[in-house]
């Protein structure tokens, strides 16, 4: 088996572990594998061949990776509200990382259409999330500030990056909810949450290696301009300006 589907056969296994365990109530099961879903989903895209490996936003790429696996540890070394604020600003800078790299692959202008629906739902989040925030709020608000500029601008890269964006911002609304209003009740939340948040890292993994033309395993080796003997390292995949639409 080769490498990168060695990585993906990890990470389907560890994803459907966590989501089993999140359906059953196997709360300990389910805290161990969230920790390693990340991981398991960065082994299975820097496996691959063709990545961009000196690009700023393969970089930012990677920055939004490890504070998102720092956010989901955060609640597993630290208890209560403290565990709570760790997690929002880890994902708050994994965010930031997620725009600065859809920003720089970006291919396509801004919807105002999707620049609407977006902030049409932050607006209302917020105000479902006024009352519960309290002193949370001013970090509340700047993370939904820049979790809708990453989910608008993930619409500028393909739609595969820009349906991530949509299950990250559903992910996220249904925390803010059920932490934060008095109203929420939804039944098996945090496998909804769960489910919603590696659909949209999956997707956000799929659409930028599109986007970088490296989906695809290793590639052979090509043969030289100059000499015409096959070269020792294989050389990135490109893929033409009419492949994809956004994201970076």
């Amino acid at each position: 088996m080769s490498g990168h589907r060695a990585w993906d056969v990890a990470f389907v296994l560890v994803a459907a572990v966590h989501l089993l365990a999140q359906a059953v109530g196997a709360e300990v099961l389910a805290d161990g594998s969230q920790v390693l879903l990340v991981p398991a989903l960065a082994g299975a895209v820097w496996s691959r061949a063709g990545l961009p490996h000196h690009s700023p936003a393969l970089r930012g790429y990677a920055c939004a990776l490890l504070f998102s696996w720092i956010g989901d540890a955060a609640p597993r070394v630290l208890a209560g509200d403290a565990g709570f604020v760790a997690m929002v600003s880890a994902f708050l800078v994994a965010q930031a990382c997620f725009l600065v790299t859809f920003s720089v692959l970006r291919r396509a202008r801004l919807s105002w259409w999707v620049v609407l629906g977006y902030l049409a739902g932050f607006v209302a989040l917020f105000a479902a999330s006024v009352t519960g925030a309290a002193d949370l709020l001013p970090l509340v608000a700047l993370y939904g500030v820049v979790l809708v500029a990453a989910a608008t601008f993930a619409t500028t890269v393909n739609l595969v990056v820009g349906l991530g964006g949509v299950l990250f911002f559903v992910s996220d609304t249904l925390i803010a909810l059920e932490v934060f209003s008095s109203w929420y009740e939804a039944p098996a939340h945090d496998l909804l949450v769960m489910t919603t948040y590696i659909a949209a890292q999956v997707l956000f993994a799929a659409g930028l290696l599109r986007r970088w033309g490296a989906a695809a395993g290793p590639q052979p080796p090509q043969p030289s301009p100059a000499t015409g003997a096959s070269s020792a390292l294989p050389e990135p995949s490109r893929r033409s300006s009419s492949s994809g639409s956004s994201t970076g």
